[in-house]
């Protein structure tokens, strides 16, 4: 039994474009999130694979070296900074101080992460079950006292759980946010204009089919619904849009946790 994380990086620099975050934070975080112990496909520029290389030492990876121009999204870059610059956009969002209101390569890179895991489970290198994706600054929610990183991760416990159940997406949701929100039956587009976001995007998976399934529902939403529509927003708002309108292909991680970025699924998946 195998699961096979994807995670990516790239400098957009966000530090003096985007929301001041630097490219050596996010080194040191993606340092210690590939020194998780599964096999693990990582998408990043060439200039960054021998560092992937010194973190991952022995363990099971297969590292994919994408050009900023040939990331997934990245046609859509002219598109999206012109919704990012017309008027009614900036009249219209919620927000507008968000680093995904401001800058459209981030959003480029992070509405990336489904059609790059949607290619591992096509290529799957190591013959796996299972796929999640790991933001690479995942670990900088690694608490020290719950996550033992020399352990396999998931555990043989949480993966025979997670096994049991691939034909779900599993997703965490923030259940003490936004209670209309959380309790709505479904979404109207005026919700895609809002900036509250309750499902977690840091860590999802499934098994294959119904993963693949959810990368292709993510694409639809993203055209149909964004970019047509002259918006865009995050990948958590699409994510959450998605569980409201398909609610039968999902597992929920329910998280009460009154700290709005608490990923407890995190330690969850090691018991």
């Amino acid at each position: 039994m195998t699961i096979t994380l994807v995670t990516a990086l790239y400098d957009i620099g966000r530090q003096s474009k985007g929301d001041g975050r630097t490219f050596d934070e996010y080194l040191s975080w993606f340092g210690e999130t590939l020194k998780v112990k599964s096999p693990m496909v990582i998408f990043v520029e060439d200039s960054l694979k021998e560092f992937v290389e010194k973190h991952r030492k022995n363990l099971p990876t297969k590292i994919i070296t994408q050009s900023l121009e040939e990331v997934p999204y990245y046609y859509l870059n002219d598109n999206i900074q012109e919704i990012l610059d017309s008027e009614n956009f900036k009249q219209k969002i919620s927000v507008t101080s968000r680093i995904e209101c401001k800058m459209s390569l981030y959003n480029v890179i992070i509405f990336s992460k489904f059609p790059w895991v949607k290619r591992v489970i096509e290529e799957n290198p190591f013959q796996s079950e299972y796929f999640m994706w790991m933001d690479a600054g995942l670990s900088r929610f690694f608490e020290p006292h719950e996550i033992d990183i020399n352990q396999s991760y998931p555990s043989e416990t949480a993966l025979e759980t997670l096994l049991d159940n691939k034909d779900s997406v599993l997703i965490q949701a923030s259940m003490s946010f936004y209670p209309d929100l959380v309790n709505a039956e479904e979404y109207d587009n005026e919700y895609f204009w809002g900036a509250r976001s309750w499902v977690m995007a840091g860590l999802w998976g499934g098994g294959s089919e119904v993963l693949s399934k959810f990368c292709d529902m993510i694409d639809n939403v993203l055209d149909e619904k964004l970019i047509k529509q002259g918006m865009i927003n995050n990948e958590q708002i699409v994510m959450a849009y998605l569980y409201k309108m398909n609610s039968e292909i999902f597992t929920v991680f329910e998280n009460y946790a009154h700290l709005h970025r608490q990923y407890e699924i995190i330690a969850e998946l090691q018991k």
